[in-house]
């Protein structure tokens, strides 16, 4: 169940997300009470995560570790000298405490860079899934989010590939700036491990990437859209609607000060907004909000929504703070070449209505298995 620890709808959110794995445990529970009572803006987040993040390091909870430090480094920007540290720390911690003899982790070269990758290992795989995150993920969260609902177990049939691309966590290091092309990365990967066919799932601003890969790159057979996003750019346009209009447009130096007067407006009176702008900053490399709001009009389909011709799995949730509630049913309706389409919408009253059933997975989980078995 989702739970309300500050009141704030982000805080709350990302607090959710990555402590999904402790919310029956009670003492983790009061750990988070205690920390988010103290929290009073984004100095006292970083402060307070860090110092249980360092006392279960120390106690050896080394899973318990690496989420409270991702919650430290979340609001890190990549300038901060503070985010190296804190993020090698939360990889540290969560590869002590996990088995790795089933999971190869290889770095797949890519343009100057490299894609992290990690195998998860089944020797009776038929069939492959690769799996890929959006808008802030780590290769870990999808790690733990594979080992948590046991996918190698209850996907039998299947060879298991995560990776992260450019613009996610170490990819994003390496110097790879997070493209709307994303038939790109999901075609290297593809290439490395000679597949001529395999399905795809995309998480978060993932749901957006894989439908646009599964577009353009024919061995892509089946996509789970988990959630649904028919672009990056209304997860900003939804709350701050006056953006709209400067969507994919070049201005002039009046416009582009303008445009940078009412957007440092909006940032410096609502911290999510301003997360989102920086970190969009961050993984697009980009450094001005015309450069942002010009590149973001990049990320939507261009009307190539009739391409996709796979089998199609659509998720949503009605209160999702970076998704329109209605995308559900407009998605559905432009793929109409889509050789089978199967929605799922949760609610308040079912559970799972947050972005990517956060707080609620084990519902959706369920239904995702069920599709790829099919």
């Amino acid at each position: 169940m989702y739970k309300n620890y500050t009141n704030q709808e982000q805080f709350d959110f990302q607090i959710n997300r990555f402590m999904e794995p402790y919310k029956h445990d009670d003492n983790v529970q009061q750990i988070i009470f205690d920390v988010t009572s103290n929290i009073v803006n984004l100095e006292s987040w970083y402060s307070g995560w860090s110092k249980v993040a360092r006392n279960a390091e120390n106690n050896g909870k080394f899973g318990l570790a690496s989420a409270f430090y991702q919650l430290a480094d979340f609001y890190l920007l990549e300038s901060d000298p503070r985010k190296e540290q804190t993020y090698d720390l939360f990889k540290k911690n969560y590869y002590n405490s996990i088995s790795m003899d089933n999971i190869d982790l290889i770095n797949i070269p890519y343009d100057n860079g490299y894609l992290p990758t990690a195998v998860l290992k089944n020797e009776k795989a038929t069939k492959t899934l690769i799996i890929h995150g959006g808008f802030d993920s780590y290769l870990e969260e999808l790690i733990r989010l594979m080992l948590s609902y046991e996918f190698v177990n209850k996907l039998s049939a299947y060879q298991i590939i995560l990776f992260e691309g450019p613009g996610q966590g170490q990819a994003l290091r390496t110097g790879l700036p997070l493209t709307s092309r994303w038939e790109k990365p999901v075609g290297a990967i593809l290439d490395y491990f000679n597949l001529t066919s395999a399905d795809l799932m995309g998480m978060s601003l993932g749901g957006f990437l894989s439908a646009r890969a599964a577009a353009f790159e024919p061995r892509i057979k089946r996509v789970v859209l988990y959630d649904v996003m028919l672009n990056m750019s209304e997860s900003l346009t939804m709350k701050v609607p006056q953006m709209q209009q400067y969507l994919g447009k070049k201005l002039d130096h009046a416009g582009r000060r303008i445009l940078e007067e009412k957007l440092t407006f909006v940032q410096n009176n609502d911290h999510n907004i301003n997360f989102l702008v920086q970190k969009a900053k961050d993984i697009l490399k980009v450094d001005s909000a015309s450069e942002l709001l010009e590149t973001l009009g990049e990320f939507n389909m261009n009307g190539n929504w009739d391409k996709i011709k796979q089998d199609v799995l659509l998720l949503a949730g009605t209160n999702d703070m970076y998704v329109p509630k209605d995308t559900l049913a407009k998605e559905m309706l432009l793929l109409e070449n889509a050789r089978s389409l199967t929605g799922k919408l949760f609610t308040e009253k079912s559970g799972g209505d947050r972005h990517c059933q956060v707080g609620d997975k084990e519902l959706v989980m369920p239904f995702i298995i069920q599709f790829l078995n099919n």
